[in-house]
């Protein structure tokens, strides 16, 4: 496990990742800022580019996003699912949610309520019997 912090005070951002062969798990804890988004976008590519092939973004531990760091993070999540990287975002915040809704990016991704749901979904992924489930049974709240 490798810990990562960047910021500090009320800007750090902690990412907790755990790897396994070419699959990857990252705990996302504290504030995603403008300052600090790089720190996890550049993160995840560069697991992307040591052959990480599956990525699990945990965002239960994350206690605030600036709105004006999502535009550089859906950007990369988009870029690396293109690139052929299975991404699965898990315990989204309604916030954070509605935002990736409004941006249209919930549609390219694959979003779980529950980290024990994307862990089975990509293990039946890596088995040959995904289901794709993302979680769009909420609507987008008008008030962000």
């Amino acid at each position: 496990m490798h810990s990562e912090a960047e910021g500090h005070n009320r800007s750090t951002l902690e990412l907790r990742v755990h790897e396994a062969g070419a699959r990857a798990a990252v705990a996302v804890e504290g504030r995603l800022s403008v300052r600090n988004v790089e720190a996890l976008t550049g993160r995840l590519a560069r697991l992307y580019t040591s052959g990480k092939s599956a990525i699990i973004i945990d965002f239960s531990r994350l206690k605030h996003a600036d709105y004006r760091s999502l535009p550089s993070l859906t950007s990369a999540l988009r870029g690396l699912t293109r690139s052929g990287c299975d991404v699965i975002l898990c315990n989204l915040s309604e916030y954070v949610l509605n935002i990736f809704r409004v941006v249209g990016c919930d549609e390219e991704l694959t979003i779980y309520e529950r980290k024990e749901e994307a862990v089975r979904a990509l293990r039946n992924r890596l088995a040959g019997s995904y289901a794709r489930r993302p979680y769009r049974d909420r609507t987008v709240s008008a008030a962000m």
